[in-house]
């Protein structure tokens, strides 16, 4: 399998080679359901990988989310898989058992399916769910809501400075909170302690945050209730969807050129 199908596309030259690379051999897109969408996708595909690499050659293990990267909403993975019989071979391992959970089986029609936005989709949502900035943090309710959130942004990140490096502010004006994140996490620790301190008059609450380390997916086969999407994953879901969106747009432009 290659590598550089899981990663995005340096350039225009790196695309075509990894397409040009496995364009003459047969190619069936199969997609899979019954896995639990809380478990890490490195688990899930790893778990793919190793279940129908008796098909043919795995090309590629897409594991989709939805725009906002909430879980039980789209239970699909796409496994890509090259070689003569590969279809016949993976339809054969519908209702088989993969690390307690059992695999529904379909062919997936391709041209129905944009392989290359969704390589590109799972690519930035790589990038951003493993974010160095994002590893500790506390959300930070109480304050004046009826501020501007720049004057809340600037008045917060005054307070939390004592506590260490902030690598990321963000205030929602919906949730009526503040998520703030910080480099170490002795920085979220003493952020901690500071719930019930005042900010210009009113008493804040501070409450750690839902991040990679704090609230980790459930082993593979497991389930474990309780858990939640990063919140960071929340905050940049519709940034990552304006991309695919444009990545689309310009690869459209491109084919009436």
């Amino acid at each position: 399998m290659d590598e550089n199908a899981y990663r995005g596309f340096e350039s225009e030259a790196a695309r075509k080679e990894t397409i040009d690379k496995y364009e003459d051999k047969p190619r069936t897109m199969i997609s899979v359901e019954g896995y639990d969408t809380c478990l890490p996708e490195d688990d899930i595909k790893s778990a793919l990988i190793n279940h129908f690499n008796s098909c043919g050659e795995v090309f590629n293990v897409i594991v989709r989310k939805d725009p906002d990267h909430s879980p039980n909403l789209d239970r699909r993975a796409l496994v890509i898989l090259l070689g003569e019989g590969a279809e016949e071979k993976a339809l054969q391992l519908n209702g088989t058992d993969i690390g307690g959970w059992k695999a529904l089986v379909k062919v997936e029609p391709e041209e129905e399916v944009d392989e290359e936005a969704l390589l590109y989709l799972s690519s930035l949502t790589d990038q951003i769910y493993n974010d160095r900035r994002f590893w500790f943090g506390v959300a930070v309710r109480g304050y004046d809501t009826s501020l501007p959130a720049d004057e809340v942004e600037s008045a917060l990140m005054k307070h939390f400075s004592s506590c260490g490096e902030i690598t990321h502010v963000f205030v929602s004006t919906l949730d009526k909170k503040t998520n703030i994140y910080f480099l170490q996490k002795e920085g979220e620790a003493r952020a901690l302690d500071l719930s019930g301190t005042e900010v210009g008059g009113s008493k804040i609450a501070v409450c750690r945050l839902a991040t990679i380390f704090t609230n980790k997916p459930p082993p593979l086969g497991q389930i474990r209730y309780g858990y939640c999407v990063p919140a960071h994953m929340i905050e940049f879901a519709r940034e990552i969807q304006h991309k695919v969106d444009a990545f689309k747009a310009s690869k459209k432009l491109r084919r009436s050129i």
